[in-house]
């Protein structure tokens, strides 16, 4: 079994994806522009076309000779083109993809990924152990479960646990991790790799929804906060210190367990946008995510997982705990530990954002609960701590991960101005303008 598993399992798959969103740019309409060379395909790239026209109303009635739907998106990012002005704003020779209404725009870079994983033997053969994951997940579990049993009575060599550099330990890279320098870096990028798949599940959900589609407001409002998701993440480099155990500021539970050490966090290298940079400083300056931003290995690379949730706690009953730096072995076991939303993110913690949404543009002489003061936001830095930070995540053992519906609510709410989270937000965004001001 193990064999099947190492041969099978790639990084984590990245097929949630901007795919499944799709957003709508309105603005007012304008008269007559110089006559523009623009491409059109369908969503599945079958076929492509040249087509010349200086309105939308041309490039619809020109679209509607090739294809039968009547709504133009960016294949770049699946935005959808609905009036003069945006159109004009675009470069010649942009690619648009006709769809209808309801359609889940597979953007370039999807289309390109979705290319690659039909061609690729490695990729296909992980989408079809994914599957089995999950159409028999209870049959994994006692797999998973029956092999590490096994594992406990043999002497594992982790003498290699403590080297760092690909030149050290060849084969710990071999099958994924070719292209990093380090097992920290790689370790790194597949917390960011997780992270990045929560984004893109929230803002499925969220673009999904029939509030989004049907309320102008409530769609700006959304929109808004997906950006603000992205700064907050960039700020806190999609969390990439989770799995890094050269991040000298571990997690609590591990100074329960003893196996805390006294590295220092390795610094890494500032982005070179001017934006992220920005982003990044004012984060830490601030604090803002300081309690979250931590490692929850030990510095030799040790994970302990954090108990079931029925557990209550931050102990497991099992005991499971397994080093991904030790070997490659290891490092393709560790896929299937999970990050768990105790409060959980599609049933609670999403439907409590959409709901905040609604009452805010339903409902604007609302008073914030604790300044009496009217509401003009949701609390997007609480809705975020939930979504992505170890504020809600617990790693676990996949036998210790608990698909049961619960009971916890979100603590997500309505803010007004003089709300201490509504102004570190809103300075975290206007760092665009200062960025632009300072290039």
């Amino acid at each position: 079994m193990l064999n099947y598993i190492r041969d099978t399992i790639m990084a984590p798959s990245t097929r949630s994806s901007s795919s499944s969103s799709k957003q709508t740019v309105t603005t007012k309409e304008i008269s007559t522009a110089p006559m523009r060379g623009y491409k059109i395909t369908d969503n599945e790239r079958t076929r492509k076309y040249g087509i010349g026209a200086n309105s939308l109303e041309m490039l619809l009635t020109k679209a509607k000779n090739k294809f039968p739907d009547l709504h133009i998106y960016l294949a770049s990012d699946g935005f959808e083109v609905s009036d003069d002005d945006y159109l004009n704003s675009l470069p010649a020779q942009t690619l648009f993809i006709v769809a209808g209404p309801d359609a889940v725009i597979t953007t370039d870079a999807d289309f390109e990924f979705e290319k690659m994983r039909q061609q690729s033997p490695l990729l296909k053969v992980a989408d079809i152990f994914y599957d089995f994951i999950e159409q028999h997940p209870e049959k994994f579990r006692r797999m998973i479960s029956d092999y590490e049993h096994q594992k406990q009575r043999l002497v594992l060599d982790n003498s290699k646990a403590h080297l760092s550099l690909k030149d050290e330990h060849v084969e710990w890279f071999e099958g994924g991790e070719e292209r990093f320098h380090s097992k920290e870096e790689a370790m790194a990028v597949r917390a960011q790799t997780r992270v990045r798949g929560y984004y893109y599940k929230a803002k499925e959900e969220l673009t999904r929804n029939p509030l989004y589609r049907q309320n102008p407001k409530a769609r700006q409002v959304i929109n808004s906060v997906l950006e603000q998701f992205r700064y907050l993440l960039i700020g806190c480099d999609y969390f990439s210190m989770m799995f890094n155990r050269k991040c000298g500021q571990k997690h609590a539970f591990l100074q329960q367990l003893g196996q805390t050490g006294e590295e220092e966090p390795d610094a890494g290298s500032l982005p070179s946008k001017r934006l992220r940079q920005l982003i990044k400083e004012y984060t830490k300056q601030h604090s803002i995510l300081d309690d979250w931003s931590v490692s929850l290995c030990s510095d030799l690379g040790d994970f302990y997982c954090q108990g079931a949730y029925s557990d209550n706690g931050n102990c497991c009953s099992l005991q499971h705990t397994i080093n991904p730096y030790a070997s490659r072995e290891n490092l393709i076991l560790f896929q299937v530990w999970n990050l768990d939303h105790q409060i959980e993110l599609t049933r609670t913690i999403l439907p409590a954002l959409v709901a905040n949404v609604e009452e805010l543009v339903t409902k604007p002489q609302l008073k914030c609960s604790f300044h009496n003061k009217r509401v003009v936001d949701i609390s997007v830095l609480e809705y975020f701590l939930e979504i992505f930070s170890l504020k809600n995540l617990k790693l676990v053992h996949i036998v210790c991960h608990e698909k049961v519906q619960r009971s916890n609510r979100s603590n997500g709410r309505l803010l007004c101005p003089d709300c201490h989270e509504y102004r570190i937000v809103q300075e975290l965004m206007d760092l665009q303008g200062a960025s632009q001001t300072t290039c």
